[in-house]
């Protein structure tokens, strides 16, 4: 029988000490720069609670590297990387994001993978000769819930992260009707990429309880996501069919510079 864990938010939707994880977790899920931890015992998980949060554990930013207020970043312009908390509760966060230009267009999609906070993984493909966003943010979610599949262990939580609601509210909120439906909307119409959507709903579903998805803020500077919109990008103008693993984990910075 696994021992009772107690649970500390200091940032999240609310804050506090807690017993169950179930009720942590939506907590701070996709919560930007969101601080928790567990404890053995509620009488550490209180005194942790009361003495603060304690610095961040990892961050991909260079120190003194700030957002700039009010700034506006267009896909694959230079953008000064801010401060991400990893969440602790997971071992391996995936970020996931597509490109198409114009919308609809040329399209491509990439995915960062990073196993406790160290950058592990890149991942592009999916290029397709005349795609949508949609399609783009679609098959690099995919993509993502696929290698979690891989990674995925008893002892290992995954957490992805994309910046498309649309493929996030498909997989947690939309398909379970959808199916229902027979893969249409409401009055019989017709449900665009419901082939696609039909197959990543039917992986989702198998991973869940293990996997879960979130919402991180695209072209905000979160590292993960500025990497996996550089893939996205080389995807689409070097026109790579499939999805391959990109030899490039020591020359990020090369990679961020892309425009």
């Amino acid at each position: 029988m696994a021992k009772q864990k107690f649970y500390v938010v200091w940032v999240g939707k609310q804050t506090g000490v807690f017993t169950d994880w179930s009720a942590v977790q939506p907590l701070v899920a996709g919560y930007p720069g969101a601080k928790h931890k567990s404890y053995p015992s509620m009488e550490e998980a209180k005194k942790a609670f009361d003495s603060g949060a304690p610095a961040a554990r990892l961050a991909s930013t260079k120190p003194g590297a700030k957002k700039e207020p009010g700034s506006k970043q267009k896909p694959g312009s230079k953008q000064k990387l801010q401060e991400f908390v990893f969440d602790e509760a997971y071992d391996i966060h995936i970020f996931s994001d597509g490109a198409c230009d114009p919308n609809p267009g040329e399209a491509g999609s990439g995915v960062a993978v990073y196993e406790r906070g160290t950058l592990s993984e890149l991942w592009y493909g999916c290029y397709e000769p005349l795609g949508t966003n949609n399609t783009a943010e679609l098959n690099a979610l995919y993509k993502a819930l696929q290698i979690a599949e891989k990674m995925l262990s008893p002892s290992r939580r995954i957490l992805i992260l994309s910046d498309s609601s649309y493929s996030i509210n498909a997989m947690t909120k939309w398909s379970i009707g959808w199916e229902k439906n027979g893969w249409t909307r409401k009055g019989n119409q017709e449900l665009a990429n419901k082939e696609l959507i039909a197959s990543m709903y039917s992986l989702y579903k198998r991973l869940a309880g293990n996997v879960v998805l979130a919402h991180v803020k695209g072209h905000s500077g979160v590292e993960g996501n500025e990497l996996a919109d550089r893939l996205s990008l080389m995807a689409h103008r070097d026109k790579i069919a499939g999805f391959q693993l990109f030899d490039g984990v020591s020359k990020k910075e090369e990679l961020l510079r892309i425009e």
